[in-house]
């Protein structure tokens, strides 16, 4: 492995920590002194950026992380010395970082102080032509160096004061590399370049400089070279990623309710990466000469940002796929559609989470047969596909089935009480239908004989209704996993799918009282009301809902009891991290659940389709 990557990893693993695990047990401490402005990420980096990853300011963050539910949660009186003791563990469990760094894990969480990014740049494809064309190139050096004309990874890092502790780590791995790589040094103004290369394989090469407290590598030197001069200021012959309009596009339509500066950032370029990475072949070719006739060369990039602790929230997070328009071909497929996002009368206060969507199914299918038709031949589809599925239900499969999908899709879940179990969470799928009256009577029935034809099939009554269950297979004793119990009923005009008993006589319950429904909740009626108030007189295509202390109830229940930790002591030999875990739960006793679910508020989401493509924003509220 290059040892590029056990670097970044290293420094990388450095951030993830100290963003999130570290905010429980530390603060950062120092500030990067500088005399000159710094270049941000975006401006350092070429507008073609592949692929990229940015935490704005890793102390900004981690102050932010304290003012969040999760940051309270930690500094509560009887949960904080359960987290320090699992940190403490943690700390003492992982000599293998402080072998290879020369830092232990705490000290490696004090790095990163400002911004940190990470980023997939593309190949120098000039250059590599360049020496092609070069009688004098040797051919196995000229294989050597199109080995290297893959995309290479940059890594950004302000450290402030605490770059020696970047300067530990880059004298330790040169103690491990002096054998196999020839270390340079070279002057671009004000900057000491430091070069790694392998004569014997050209692929295995990087290079980094420090400047201002922060600390800049990259796994390509030539592309090392233009990170160097563009922060000097010297002339670069490509723009920067901030001046790339879909990167700018996509990041103006990710900031805070109030216009927030996200805490952290990404961004992809999902087709240029592919080319990027894809090795060259014949095959290759011919899938990318294919890609503009599915329409999938439309999908122009994909980002999305997360903001922690805003006003009035714990933390929001955008996702916008990027579009072309007009969509064609396998995009025109993604047809959302405005439409009721209300509750179901059905949908019990109680479920973890909730969510539905509305889809133009109708559209999405003639778009599917279409395409298929288009590639396999005039009625392809139907003769190999939907002609096959009837004989074998004896059914018209797109006339009976397909086409009676109204286009509303709703999901619950559940967890099943009092017992618990690891996958606990209960599931609840329900399909609205054009014609409900015409699949209890026909497609359902056809459909039960199938499965009654492989397994066993009873009718039981839940209250009011009456639902189709198969029978479980055997479990063990003693399991900690459930089995399923597939249960189907039709509420209205829902064909309703359940795979528990227990979430199917909820559903019950709620649909004969008046009360305890979904839409009456207070707490769902705060988020719905969030949701009006983003989306602006706008209308949405899909909603989420969720209550995590439901989620968090079954993880707290399965931590007390003590065949779970019996269970965790036998594979937390080999693992730092689950022995650590084991310590702080042994020598400290769980408080009660309330103590931890004062803090959890619910949270929710939306879809909206907009001219510029798909956009996801979902989002937590903050108990005060």
């Amino acid at each position: 492995m290059p040892r590029l990557v056990l670097l970044l990893g290293s420094l990388a693993c450095a951030c993830s920590w100290a963003t999130v695990s570290l905010v429980t047990a530390q603060e950062a401490a120092g500030k990067a002194a500088t005399t000159t402005t710094k270049l941000s990420a975006p401006a350092l980096f070429p507008e073609k950026t592949l692929a990229y990853l940015r935490v704005d300011n890793v102390k900004e963050l981690k102050e932010a992380l304290g003012r969040s539910t999760m940051g309270k949660l930690s500094q509560d009186d009887e949960v904080r010395p359960i987290l320090s003791e699992f940190y403490g563990s943690l700390i003492n469990s992982t000599d293998a970082i402080r072998e290879f760094t020369g830092l232990n894990l705490d000290e490696m969480l004090a790095i990163p102080t400002g911004e940190l990014a990470v980023a997939l740049l593309p190949s120098d494809q000039t250059s590599v032509r360049s020496e092609r064309r070069n009688e004098n190139q040797n051919p196995s050096q000229t294989e050597a160096r199109a080995a290297v004309s893959q995309p290479s990874v940059a890594l950004m890092m302000d450290a402030g004061d605490e770059i020696s502790g970047v300067q530990v780590i880059l004298d330790r791995m040169q103690e491990r590399i002096t054998d196999r790589m020839v270390h340079t040094e070279s002057q671009l103004g004000s900057l000491t370049l430091h070069q790694y290369a392998n004569p014997d394989r050209a692929q295995e090469q990087f290079g980094y400089f420090i400047d201002l407290g922060v600390f800049v590598a990259c796994s390509n030197l030539t592309a090392l070279e233009r990170l160097a001069k563009r922060w000097t200021g010297q002339s670069v012959d490509w723009p920067t990623l901030s001046e790339n309009r879909r990167f700018t596009s996509i990041m103006g339509r990710c900031v805070g309710v109030q216009g927030e500066r996200p805490h952290a950032s990404f961004f992809v370029d999902p087709l240029a990466l592919i080319r990027q990475v894809t090795p060259k072949s014949t095959g290759a070719t011919m899938a990318f000469a294919m890609l503009p006739a599915l329409g999938l060369d439309d999908i122009q990039a994909v980002g999305g940002s997360w903001i922690v602790a805003p006003p009035d929230f714990d933390s929001i997070t955008h996702f916008h796929v990027l579009l072309g328009s007009p969509r064609r071909a396998i995009l025109a497929l993604l047809r959302p559609k405005t439409g009721s996002i209300t509750p179901e009368n059905w949908v019990p206060a109680s479920v973890a989470s909730y969510s539905t969507i509305n889809w133009d199914a109708a559209s999405t299918l003639q778009g599917i047969q279409q395409l298929y038709d288009q590639f396999r031949g005039e009625d392809a589809m139907k003769n190999e596909i939907l002609d096959r599925v009837s004989g074998r239900l004896g059914l018209d499969f797109k006339k009976d089935i397909l086409e009676n999908i109204e286009g509303r899709f709703t999901m619950l879940q559940g967890f099943i009480k009092p017992a618990v179990s690891i996958n606990g969470g209960s599931n609840v799928y329900a399909i609205r239908l054009r014609n409900p009256e015409k699949f209890a009577n026909t497609v359902l029935p056809a459909l039960l004989k199938q499965i009654e034809s492989r397994e066993e099939v009873t009718t039981e009554n839940f209250g009011r209704l009456q639902a189709q269950v198969f029978k479980p297979g055997p479990s063990r004793e003693n399991s900690a996993v459930r089995q399923p119990e597939i249960c189907i009923t039709m509420i209205d005009d829902y064909v309703v799918i359940a795979d528990s008993k227990f979430m199917m006589s909820e559903v019950s319950s709620t649909l004969g009282a008046n009360a305890d429904r979904l839409s009456e909740a207070l707490d769902f009626q705060l988020i719905s009301d969030r949701i009006t108030a983003q989306l602006q007189g706008t209308e949405c295509s899909a909603l989420s809902y969720a209550r995590p202390e439901e989620s968090l109830q079954m993880f707290y229940e399965l931590a007390k009891d003590p065949a779970n930790r019996d269970r965790l002591r036998q594979v937390s030999a080999n693992n730092g991290f689950f022995k650590a875990l084991l310590a702080a739960l042994d020598n400290h006793k769980l408080p009660e659940f309330s103590v931890i679910a004062k803090y959890l508020a619910p949270g929710g989401g939306f879809l909206v389709e907009e001219e510029t493509g798909l956009h996801y924003m979902s989002f937590g509220l903050r108990r005060e």
